[in-house]
This record gives C-alpha cells, structure tokens and sequence, in this order.
C-alpha cells in the first residue's frame, strides 16, 4: 500500500469514527433510522483498493466501533461494515450491478430479522406490540405474515438506498465500475406475467373455493404481495420510460412517487403487469424507430 492509499483509508475511518460519534450524540438516531450510512466509508475505498485494503479498513473499523459504540451498535455497524465491503468487492471486480444489489439484498434482509427476531428473544419484549396498529388496519392477515413482509421490504428498502448511493458516488468519484444498464433497457421478463397471473388466481381461490391450509394460505399471501411488488416496480421502469421518450424529465417525480399511493398504484401494477405480458416497452421503441 502507498502513502495515498494509506492516507485515504485514514480519511474513511475518520468519516466512518464521525458517524459512530454522531449516532452517539444523537442518542442511536443513525444506528435505529439508517444504519446503512455506515456501510460507505468501507464500500468507497474497498470500491477503489480491492479487497485487501479493503479487508484491512474493515478491521480497522471494527476495532472503532468498541471505542465508539455499544452492544447494539456493534451488530448494526458489523452489518453494515460486511455489506459495504462486499458491494466494493463487487464493483472492484466489475459484477454486474444486479448480482451487487442481490447480494446486499439477502444480507439486509437477514440483518433485518436478525434485528426483530433476535432482540425479541435477547431483550424479551413483544413482537405483536409493535405491530399491532398495522395488525388492526389489516385484520384478514395474519401477524406473521405482516411480520415476514416488514423484514423483507425492510431489508429491500435498505439494499436499494446502498445501491443506489453507492452507484451515484462511485459514478461522482469516477470509481471504474460496470456502466450502469439505462431504463429503455431493462425490460421486464413475460414469464413473470403469467407467473403472476397464475399466483394471484390460486390466492382468490384459496379464499373461497380451494380448502388448503393455514400455512399454505399465508404463503400464498405472502407471494402474491411480494408479487405486486415487482410489478409495481417495473410499473415504475414503463412510466419512466414514457417519460423519457416523451422528454418531460420534469415528471419522472411523479412516476416515482406513485408508485407508493395507494389506489393510485394499480394503475403502476396494471401497467408493470401488461408490459410483461405485451412488451409494450418494447413495441414502442420499435415504433419509435420505424
């Protein structure tokens, strides 16, 4: 390792030493609302050096974070530490950019049970508590399938803010990474259509005319939000991609954000769900070029 390589870990552990004090100050503020803001010190310069000095300013880190933090402290920063080592491997040796956020997904998702599950048993308290006023609004769904959807879209939630952030300063930092696929690209597969189809068609039968069991009940459930999730998301690649084309920027805000009203976001769904199964993406790109 060079001077400048050893003067900019330096820096990164003083940025990651500034948030440890930070969260101390604000009384476990970032460590509670966005723990991810610790797996970037370690991401950029792993992103930068390889796996090697990235390796050694994890260690590094680590050993801050007795200094720095309590018990709950050191399972939010370890976490967010082996998550932004990871990603910077991953841009270091040019994975794509969905393996990078698959794999940060599965480990924000385990981190996030990890964090209800464990401080249950830990600390003893009672899960059905926290989530009762959500229980109340949505009496026909059970607790552990509310339970297991928050762990999943809290882990999703978390890997998509790492990924993102950490695509827009590796871009700002001119870091050589994979070049980032643009939307017009990223067109959604049609076996996913009728995969979607099929599920939620099984979901309504299950309600009336199928009589299967709890488990398998709760399971389908869970599936089909997860479901209307994804096509929720790629409602989102159809209206941004309209956007584009018809070059009024100004309201890609607009096709972002409802996305997430509800109501609103079945037009998203039904358009995510008709461009799987029709291409409409596709067609009007051909039709733009003829």
């Amino acid at each position: 390792m060079n001077t400048k390589q050893i003067t900019r870990g330096a820096m990164m552990c003083a940025i990651y030493g500034l948030l440890l004090f930070l969260n101390q100050q604000t009384a476990l503020t970032i460590e509670t609302s966005a723990n991810w803001l610790f797996a970037f010190p370690v991401l950029i310069y792993t992103s930068m050096y390889g796996n090697y000095g990235g390796g050694i300013v994890s260690i590094a880190m680590i050993l801050m974070t007795f200094l720095f933090g309590g018990f709950t402290t050191w399972f939010y920063s370890w976490t967010a530490i082996l998550i932004g080592y990871l990603y910077g491997s991953g841009v270091y040796h040019k994975r794509s950019h969905m393996s990078n956020f698959l794999l940060t997904a599965i480990l924000s998702i385990f981190a996030s049970a990890l964090i209800i599950y464990l401080w249950a048993g830990i600390f003893g308290y009672n899960v059905h508590t926290d989530f009762q006023e959500i229980v109340a609004l949505f009496p026909q769904v059970h607790l552990r399938v509310i339970v297991f959807l928050f762990v999943i879209v809290l882990g999703t939630m978390q890997a998509l803010a790492i990924h993102m952030v950490g695509l827009m300063i590796c871009l700002r930092l001119k870091i050589n990474m994979v070049p980032i696929k643009p939307i017009t690209k990223m067109l959604p597969p049609r076996w996913f259509g009728y995969l979607s189809i099929v599920m939620c068609a099984l979901f309504l039968f299950s309600q009336n005319v199928l009589h299967l069991s709890v488990d398998i009940t709760d399971l389908l459930q869970v599936i089909v939000i997860l479901d209307l999730m994804v096509l929720d998301y790629f409602g989102v690649l159809y209206f941004m991609n309209k956007v584009i084309q018809k070059s009024h920027r100004n309201w890609a805000f607009f096709a972002i954000i409802g996305a997430f009203i509800p109501f609103v976001n079945v037009v998203w769904v039904a358009a995510g769900l008709l461009d799987c199964l029709f291409g409409l993406r596709a067609r009007h790109q051909l039709d733009s070029r003829e």
